[in-house]
């Protein structure tokens, strides 16, 4: 569907995922993913083209939508880009927009019960730079909850399948990274849909648990979400570390640092734990993480990291149960400052994270390629 001119346009298109959470610098990156308007069936064993919200005529959406009773979905014109009107008096009350609204729904999950709970979650990968993220992890016996980018999920297999394998909780955000609030009922489906077939195809089990990119997300989106079995989890209510800003140069990784630590003053005042918004798509995001903000936690007396559904008491987060999710397994997950695993189990990570030839119109980069093209692509920035 979408052909590439080059390397750097290549890695920009793959990694175009990191859109974040309102208009700044990164989204510019757009005009290097052109996706094609013209629909062409996805092939058997192929998968829509990188990050291009996929066609609903393909066959295979139309049978994904027969999963939803489109009569129960309530009515609200799609948003346009995910940006709230200038006036928000003329948003219906009952729309619940998260993003404009503020409005947390019953079923959403923005916290974790219990006082002094870190619900430690990551957005848009795998990455190039995600094995970084889970060497560190790993050394410190630490899981948490990871929202995978459908079009990340099959550019990057093997770091996935490692994320997996080593207990963390894996989770949907969707195949493109758009504002769900903009998208037609039925190219819901198609986000959501795509990108559970590429994550069970890769791990083997199939998520349930779901995060909206920008954490866009209204009563009509979640009415579908619920449908098809997801449960929605966005994060705590002014809990944005804004990593995603360090990359577009409008933070800092000390400014990031320095918002942390002030949600640690706020810890012993709150009714429950929390959700902390972080990402590993960019280096930035991944340093500001492994060498600012996961040693003050791993110091911090009596805060307790764990991945979602262990905050919340669920030991079935696949809709097959526990798939390599230990709920209270051992010493994982539990406490931070936790006796150091094996160092040198990440060794060699990069070698697993090549990319893998996809069709559609994708495009296939080596590991190596990618990991130069990644350099390039953050320095245009």
């Amino acid at each position: 569907m979408v052909k590439i001119a080059s390397l750097a346009t290549a890695l920009a298109f793959t990694l175009s995922a990191a859109v974040a959470h309102g208009p700044h610098m990164l989204e510019k990156r757009a005009a290097l993913a052109t996706c094609s308007t013209a629909y062409k069936a996805v092939a058997d064993g192929a998968w829509p083209a990188l990050d291009c919200s996929p066609f609903i005529q393909d066959p295979q959406v139309q049978t994904w939508l027969k999963l939803v009773d489109m009569t129960k979905v309530p009515v609200f014109p799609p948003s346009k880009d995910g940006v709230c009107p200038t006036d928000k008096t003329t948003i219906p009350a009952d729309q619940c927009w998260w993003t404009c609204q503020k409005c947390d729904s019953p079923t959403d999950i923005t916290s974790c019960p219990k006082v002094g709970t870190w619900g430690l979650t990551y957005d848009d990968g795998p990455s190039p730079d995600s094995p970084r993220l889970y060497d560190n992890l790993l050394a410190h016996n630490q899981k948490a909850t990871l929202f995978i980018v459908g079009s990340r999920a099959i550019s990057f297999p093997e770091t996935l399948k490692r994320a997996y394998n080593e207990g963390h909780h894996i989770a949907i955000h969707t195949w493109s990274h758009s504002p769900m609030t903009s998208l037609s009922n039925e190219q819901i489906v198609a986000e959501l849909k795509w990108t559970e077939k590429a994550i069970q195809s890769v791990i083997g089990v199939t998520p349930i648990y779901w995060r909206p990119p920008y954490g866009d997300v209204d009563n009509r989106v979640r009415a579908i979400a619920t449908q098809l079995g997801y449960k929605t989890s966005i994060w705590t209510q002014s809990f944005d570390t804004n990593d995603w800003n360090i990359p577009a140069k409008s933070a800092t990784a000390q400014s990031v640092i320095d918002t942390f630590k002030t949600w640690l003053t706020k810890i012993p005042s709150m009714k429950t734990g929390f959700i902390v918004l972080e990402h590993d798509l960019f280096p930035e995001e991944v340093d500001v993480s492994v060498n600012g903000i996961l040693p003050i936690a791993y110091a911090t007396k009596n805060l307790v990291m764990q991945p979602i559904p262990q905050c919340l008491g669920d030991g079935k987060p696949y809709l097959e149960g526990a798939g390599s999710f230990k709920l209270n397994g051992d010493a994982n997950n539990s406490t931070n400052g936790g006796t150091a695993g094996n160092t040198n189990a990440g060794n060699g990570s990069a070698a697993k994270n090549a990319a893998v030839p996809v069709s559609a119109g994708s495009v296939a980069l080596t590991g190596a390629a990618a990991g130069m093209a990644a350099v390039a692509i953050v320095a245009m920035f």
